[in-house]
């Protein structure tokens, strides 16, 4: 199976990483990171330690004719990866992991077949060339546009194959609002502290801002229509913080690296959904706004 990542980051060179060991597998990426695994292979240090022969560029080669292609971007790029990646829109299965909500419609604006899904899994970029599995975590899918059970079960069945264990579900919208609270509440807050994950559920001060953001954010979602129990989304961020507890959130990573982050992607959806139904999330609004001044420092 021929398989293109684009967009290979921490997350994309994680992934297609892995599913190099079985497939034809081109990773997409920048330049130094590009060239870095070409001369020494991509190496996965962590949780899992190998080293991929994955094929890279920096573009994508007219030569490709990729049976799935995952888009691994960041949110705010997805059109743009879109404008490169046309020329598969018939012939290929899209499949979003990335963070936030409207990557999937942003997607199925330009590709007929598109798989939506989150992932819990902790990936942390450590240097051109090498990327460290920090954390376990879950990954589901579900058909967004034009997609039937067996394409999801194809898809589900390569990443095993790879060590990637995923589930199916029948309402991907749901689950990715439930994503978008579990992110909101870890991803920001670790950045403004400073923190991988874990120091987030070990220290009392910053639980609490985790749990009142949680909330903050599921009244939205379940206001917004997703099928989603405050509780449950609460215990399920409190587990994510501690199957990745090593990890450096991909906000602080991009703070670190003075990137922009994709905090419009997380917070931006809850604060727009609170305006809608006019519910409060003072804390959510709080980080927001601390991050993008954060973006600004130089």
């Amino acid at each position: 199976m021929e398989i293109l990542v684009f967009g290979a980051g921490a997350m994309g060179s994680f992934i297609g990483g892995l599913l190099s060991r079985r497939h034809k597998v081109l990773l997409i990426g920048r330049a130094e990171h590009v060239d870095a695994i070409r001369e020494q292979g991509l190496r996965i240090t962590g949780k899992t330690a190998m080293i991929a022969k994955p094929e890279v560029a920096t573009t994508v080669p007219q030569r490709a004719r990729p049976d799935f292609v995952f888009v691994t971007t960041k949110a705010y790029d997805t059109a743009t990866a879109m404008g490169s990646l046309e020329r598969f829109a018939d012939r290929s299965v899209f499949v979003t992991l990335q963070n936030g909500l409207g990557n999937a419609e942003t997607i199925a604006k330009a590709a007929r077949r598109v798989i939506a899904g989150t992932t819990a899994i902790g990936v942390t970029f450590v240097g051109p060339g090498e990327v460290r599995h920090a954390g376990v975590g879950d990954t589901v899918f579900g058909a967004w546009a034009n997609v039937g059970e067996a394409e999801l079960v194809r898809l589900r069945d390569v990443l095993a194959e790879a060590g990637i264990n995923a589930e199916l579900t029948s309402d991907i919208r749901s689950e990715l609002w439930s994503k978008l609270v579990v992110n909101a509440s870890i991803n920001p807050v670790a950045a403004v502290a400073g923190v991988p994950n874990g120091r987030l559920v070990r220290d009392k001060r910053l639980l609490t801002i985790l749990e009142t953001i949680s909330r903050e954010a599921a009244a939205v979602a379940k206001a917004e229509g997703a099928a989603v129990d405050a509780e449950e989304l609460l215990h399920r961020t409190v587990l994510v913080a501690k199957r990745t507890a090593a990890n450096r959130g991909s906000m602080l990573q991009d703070l670190d690296r003075h990137r922009r982050t994709e905090i419009d992607a997380i917070a931006g959806p809850i604060i727009r959904g609170a305006a809608r139904h006019r519910l409060p999330v003072p804390l959510t609004q709080a980080f927001y706004a601390v991050v993008r001044a954060r973006e600004a420092t130089p």
